[in-house]
């Protein structure tokens, strides 16, 4: 048997392991390797559990250590690989080295603190709470104070904001405090962004933007946060981070690396010096992903991508031919019954990439007009000026059908398609859930109709 080494349990990792195990348990000895100490649970899943709507953090967890050891994987927890020697093909963790003919590198993401002082008082945590060992820490902390709470949260992400919008469920006073101009800057444009605030305003969370901390102060935890230009107390900070991927193994081990990731090719397999080392792949948000929308290497990490990366080594270990087609960079974040969907480039995306845009957008309803209990959609789509080949979508509504939406315009983006095409596409049409032109097809139409007739 061939020995298998992955390393990492995330997105980037169990899914390979399960996979090849699944269809290949008598060629491979499977050993994945994680620091971490619990494994196939769900982060994105934690601020619904904060919120409330799911019962426990145990909730969370998908698949047990019994279940890949009945697959004949071998899972070692709580444990770090230091080293990897790709000459004899072998790793180190503690004192102990292992032989790989196979090796799956997926260490995720890592994330950059803000070098704040005060950062070590208590009741200072990271927004981004990935492990569940974090997760339950905050709880057994909030439990101890006093409510309501006086809770910052700096950044206006998804996670983010779905903490905000969990914690206020819980009756806690919540400001969130982001330091470019509006808040979800890399997903919506500003013009969609504000439709967000106004939804997280009329819920009671204060909105601030343009404003960084500078100053965490109090007597052993933190009773107020000094920003760029104003100062507010504070119970607990959560502090928004940014991500970097998770390449120190690798370029310590001489692989190819960039600001975007692990260097990989469309197989997957890890480069060095430009091409690729057989038998060593990167997989998850540690790896480089292609941009649907430039064609361009990229850094992805939501799970989305991880996945369509894990499943590219996997069918490459299975001997199936098969490569990377690119991301889209689908997303969705639920506020509540406020949906917010993207998919693609923001106009300052665009702009950074020198792409100049033509943009359509509307203002429907969820349903035929005459239907009652209809909510408003806002929707605007983005496309490049000489082609109109579709780049981007940003859509925001309390109703329903946002993923749907979202998921067909990934579709199409993958597919190339153009404002003309989406304006003759034709969709499925009843009043209870839909309008007889839909909302996305109306806005490429505009879109077409502007670029011919002015």
């Amino acid at each position: 048997m061939e020995k298998l080494i992955i390393i990492g349990s995330g997105s980037g990792g169990l899914p390979v392991a399960s996979t090849v195990a699944k269809r290949k348990k008598d060629h491979y000895y499977i050993t994945v390797i994680t620091k971490d100490s619990d494994i196939a649970y769900s982060p994105c899943g934690i601020p619904y559990v904060i919120k409330g709507d799911i019962h426990s953090y145990k909730d969370l967890v998908m698949r047990s250590k019994e279940y890949y050891r009945e697959l004949g994987i071998k899972i070692l927890t709580d444990t770090e690989v230091k080293e990897i020697d790709p000459q004899r093909r072998r790793i180190r963790f503690n004192n102990t080295w292992l032989d790989y003919d196979y090796l799956v590198i997926a260490t995720g993401t890592k994330q950059k603190i803000p070098q704040v002082k005060g950062i070590g008082l208590n009741g200072v945590f990271s927004a981004h709470i990935k492990t569940l060992k974090d997760a339950e820490n905050f709880e057994e902390y909030i439990s101890r104070l006093k409510k309501p709470l006086k809770i910052i949260i700096t950044g206006s992400g998804s996670i983010d904001l779905e903490l905000a919008v969990g914690l206020r469920e819980r009756g806690h006073e919540i400001t969130v405090v982001e330091k470019r101009e509006h808040v979800m800057p890399d997903r919506l444009d500003s013009d969609m962004a504000k439709y967000v605030c106004r939804y997280l305003e009329n819920m009671g969370i204060r909105v601030i933007t343009g404003c960084k901390p500078l100053e965490i102060t109090g007597n052993e935890r933190v009773e107020s946060v000094n920003f760029n230009n104003l100062t507010l107390p504070a119970d607990i900070l959560l502090l928004g981070t940014d991500f970097m991927p998770g390449v120190t193994l690798a370029k310590m081990a001489g692989f190819d690396t960039d600001e975007n990731g692990i260097n990989i090719d469309e197989k997957a397999r890890v480069l060095k010096n430009g091409k690729a080392v057989e038998g060593v792949f990167a997989s998850g948000a540690c790896a480089r992903m292609i941009n649907k929308a430039t064609g361009i290497w990229d850094f992805m990490y939501t799970g989305s991508a991880s996945i369509q990366k894990s499943r590219i080594v996997s069918e490459q270990l299975l001997g199936m031919e098969a490569g990377i087609t690119g991301s889209t960079n689908p997303g969705i974040a639920v506020l509540r019954d406020l949906n917010i969907g993207t998919t693609g480039l923001t106009s300052e995306e665009a702009e950074k990439y020198n792409i100049e845009v033509k943009t359509g957008f509307a203002e429907e309803r969820t349903t035929a007009r005459y239907y009652p209990g209809g909510k408003a959609v806002y929707f605007k789509l983005l496309f490049e000026k000489n082609t109109l080949k579709l780049i981007g979508a940003q859509i925001i509504s309390e109703g329903y059908g946002i993923k749907e939406r979202v998921d067909a315009l990934s579709i199409a983006m993958n597919c190339g398609i153009t404002a003309k095409e989406l304006a003759h596409l034709e969709t499925a049409y009843s009043p209870p859930v839909s309008r007889i032109v839909d909302v996305m097809v109306e806005v490429a139409n505009n879109v077409w109709m502007e670029k011919n007739l002015g």
